[in-house]
């Protein structure tokens, strides 16, 4: 995943619909990957350091909530801002967001791949931004 591309979708520059079309095949990539082996590697290039804002997570959950950006590439997302020391959070509202969307052991809780917060868990995330 391009770190520029990361901070373009959390700045606002570049939409959630376009970041989708850019990372939707890595993102198949990863899944199956770890479909097939209980494991996924993410790779993000290297960047200045960028601190994630509450509008950049509000970004990030509006896109959710609005099936703008489909769960799994959020989830991807998310991972890659979680794991790259490139990535900080401008408070722990902000992080807490981010974990949000990176939390996905529901898959495993409920035994669907397809998984995914509810809208209104979304929207209750969102809420703790403000």
């Amino acid at each position: 995943m391009q770190h520029g591309s990361i901070v373009a979708f959390l700045s606002g520059t570049l939409s959630p619909e376009s970041l989708a079309a850019e990372i939707g095949p890595e993102v198949v990539r990863f899944r199956a990957a770890l479909l097939a082996t209980a494991e996924g590697r993410i790779q993000v290039t290297d960047g200045p350091l960028f601190v994630v804002t509450k509008e950049g997570a509000r970004r990030l959950l509006e896109a959710v909530a609005d099936e703008r950006l489909p769960f799994d590439a959020a989830n991807y997302l998310a991972d890659c801002i979680v794991m790259n020391d490139d990535f900080d959070y401008a408070d722990e509202a902000v992080r807490d967001a981010v974990f949000f969307i990176e939390d996905d052991s529901g898959r495993f809780a409920t035994d669907e791949d397809d998984w995914r917060p509810t809208r209104a868990e979304t929207l209750a995330a969102l809420a703790l931004l403000d």
